[in-house]
């Protein structure tokens, strides 16, 4: 029987969106994907059940250091989340990781190891815009305000969108298109390491040269095609490369579209092994 793919994954910030596009886009068939070691649990009993092939997408590695001395909670969630990443790379028919990183945690937290295929983290050309607003706008997106102690407040225009309450996803592009730079700061070597956090490659993708921290996969990009700047958790150095850009801001601007190739899941996925 040709069945349509089933994506399972949290309804938002999950890449849910980008791999529903995908499948409709290249016609995935017979296959059903979970997003995180939990939702590929359930991917698993179901393909299963109904015959189909599972892939588990793996795009979170929790490093147990960083909760070492946080909660019993954080610790737990740790250390079943690892059990459950061993339980899925033995029985699932393929395993995507969101960046090579995921294996170098495997590997020094646990001392095992996954056959993974890398399916960097991407969005649907349709999020792709490209305009000259506001550049002196400040920009950050997330529910959780990373790195935003080091902002010199009194001297930007500053906006937090995800502070109360995540946009529906056209007020988000829009509002994210008429800003100017794009703040990516992270101070832990945590799920930031080893993932492919998404809020700096939705700010390529909707055209703001970024402030970025160097302990992310993406940094590389944005050094390669200085579609931004990458810098060390400082706060002078934020308040540098803000200077920095504002001072050269069609440099930075008009170079953010060589980050496309990259972010663009049309590229990401034409290759993939569920298009052969």
């Amino acid at each position: 029987m040709d069945r349509k793919a089933i994506i399972l994954g949290k309804k938002i910030v999950s890449r849910k969106e980008t791999l529903g596009y995908a499948a409709e886009k290249f016609n995935w068939r017979n296959v059903i994907i979970g997003i995180s070691c939990f939702f590929g649990f359930w991917a698993w009993v179901l393909a299963r059940l109904t015959g189909r092939k599972c892939i588990y997408y793996c795009i979170d590695f929790y490093s147990p250091v960083i909760p070492i001395n946080k909660t019993l909670k954080n610790r737990v969630f740790c250390w079943a989340a690892m059990q459950m990443d061993k339980f899925l790379i033995r029985v699932c028919d393929e395993v995507w990781d969101i960046s090579e990183r995921i294996n170098e945690g495997r590997q020094q937290f646990g001392n095992y190891f996954a056959h993974s295929t890398i399916v960097p983290l991407s969005y649907p050309p349709s999020y792709f815009r490209f305009h000259y607003d506001k550049k002196e706008r400040i920009v950050f997106v997330g529910l959780d305000p990373y790195g935003l102690e080091l902002l010199p407040f009194a001297d930007i225009e500053f906006i937090w969108l995800g502070k109360d309450k995540l946009l529906p996803l056209p007020d988000l592009l829009f509002e994210l298109s008429c800003a100017g730079i794009g703040i990516s700061l992270w101070q832990e070597k945590g799920n930031n390491y080893y993932g492919d956090p998404g809020k700096t490659k939705l700010y390529s993708a909707c055209g703001l040269p970024v402030i970025m921290t160097n302990n992310t996969p993406y940094a590389k990009i944005i050094k390669e095609t200085e579609a931004g700047i990458v810098i060390d958790y400082d706060k002078e150095q934020v308040k540098w490369a803000i200077k920095m850009i504002l001072e050269n801001y069609d440099f930075y601007k008009n170079n953010v579209k060589k980050t496309w190739e990259y972010i663009n899941s049309d590229e990401v996925f034409k290759n993939c092994g569920l298009n052969r």
